[in-house]
């Protein structure tokens, strides 16, 4: 079992991207209101004399736009972009506008790899000929040349021309089972025009193909849904419930289990917040050979509370502050702090191994666990975080400068 973290520092020039897992449910969330009816027609005033909502009136005249694909909705981003148009001309006809589409074409743009399965570098493209993007893979000895020849997974030019439906890819989302096990499922996001709503499948990457539903695929109908498989033949699922189960801001109030092979309708509800909520969610997933389930109910948009499971453990509250992120990584519980908490400033990033944090009694022997990975000072934040295999990368801001610091587990 990792019990401690070793840190070395080195200044460099790039900055990770954020990947590690620090949930942060409420942040980022863009709020819809209090709950009412959509309009389903276009109000009669103008939409250019429309008055925002205010803290008084919270009644929005545009909100009948929220039906993307409605005629009239239609109708009405045609004449503003006709008014935009007539005002400051054809973009398509400035130079700009043909250097910045050849740049965004150009074969010599770097194919980044967004997940890495059996082995495999998985990179989505898009370029002139791939307008809806095309998802492929190839090994890393073919992606070091300087022109891989990559294997095809996915057309979604192809999918879209024989669907009739101009489908945007949306991610993928692995079945993990473990280091040892070949991930050979993902189920795969699409939307329809690029809608906030996202129909998902399962997807087979030996055949290459989507698992037919009849054959026990999973398939979730378009919504705002979250989603990830909590083993093999469950997926735990919010959002596609209906209304009732969606807070007054929009978003998923619970979760389910769905069991492969049984009508969605049949799905189990395991977890539930409240109305009020901004958002609940739901996770299960592996870290470094560590099972972890986690739960959150975004209180605010800046509070929330989370329940964790530890392998076979069971469910507890993880006792931090409610406007504090929580992650892991191998053993280690993370703690990102909003607050003073226990003695650490706000800003701090903090360490603490999960079974014994989880079962510390009572603050006292909690702060004994805690290891600070990260202290701000007058001149230096933390900017973001990645992981790699077997380091935890902080990136930190120090007098506008960014310099990145690894930490390791160290094995007893």
């Amino acid at each position: 079992m990792l019990t401690r973290l070793r840190l070395c520092s080195a200044a460099i020039l790039l900055a990770p991207s954020a990947g590690l897992r620090l949930f942060a449910p409420s942040a980022g969330l863009r709020l819809r209101g209090f709950a009412r009816p959509l309009a389903t027609a276009a109000p009669s005033m103008s939409m250019a004399d429309a008055a925002l909502p205010t803290l008084e009136d919270l009644t929005d005249p545009r909100e009948w736009l929220e039906e993307v694909e409605g005629d009239k909705q239609i109708g009405w981003v045609k004449e503003q972009n006709a008014d935009a148009v007539a005002r400051i001309g054809e973009p398509s006809d400035k130079p700009l506008y043909g250097r910045l589409l050849e740049i965004m074409e150009s074969d010599e743009k770097i194919p980044y790899i967004g997940r890495v399965l059996n082995g495999l570098y998985y990179n989505f493209w898009q370029d002139e000929t791939h307008v809806q993007g095309i998802w492929r893979r190839c090994t890393l000895d073919e992606y070091r040349k300087a022109e891989p020849e990559w294997e095809l997974v996915l057309d979604l030019d192809a999918l879209s021309a024989e669907s009739g439906v101009s489908w945007v890819w949306g991610g993928s989302i692995p079945l993990d089972e473990g280091p040892t096990v070949r991930k050979e499922r993902v189920m795969i996001r699409l939307s329809r025009g690029g809608s906030d709503a996202t129909v998902v499948r399962e997807f087979d990457l030996d055949a290459k193909a989507f698992v037919a539903e009849r054959e026990g695929g999973f398939a979730l109908p378009e919504a705002k849904s979250r989603l990830c498989y909590k083993d093999r033949d469950t997926l735990l699922v919010g959002g596609v419930f209906g209304e009732g189960e969606m807070t007054d801001s929009g978003y998923p109030r619970s979760v389910w289990e769905w069991r492969r092979g049984t009508p969605l309708a049949e799905a189990t509800k395991v977890y539930e917040g409240e109305q009020s909520d901004v958002s609940v969610g739901g996770f299960a997933y592996l870290d470094r050979g560590r099972r972890y389930e986690l739960r959150y109910r975004s209180l605010t948009f800046y509070t929330s509370s989370y329940e964790l499971k530890v392998g076979e453990a069971a469910w507890a509250p993880i006792p931090i502050p409610a406007d504090a992120n929580v992650g892991t990584f191998a053993d280690q519980l993370l703690v990102t702090l909003r607050s003073a908490w226990l003695g650490h400033p706000a800003g701090a990033l903090l360490a603490a191994p999960a079974d014994g944090f989880m079962g510390a009694g009572d603050d006292a022997a909690r702060s004994a666990l805690l290891t600070p990975l990260f202290t701000p000072t007058e001149t230096c934040s933390l900017e973001a975080s990645t992981e790699t295999k077997n380091y935890l990368v902080l990136s930190c801001l120090d007098n506008v400068v960014t310099e990145c610091r690894f930490w390791r587990p160290l094995m007893p």
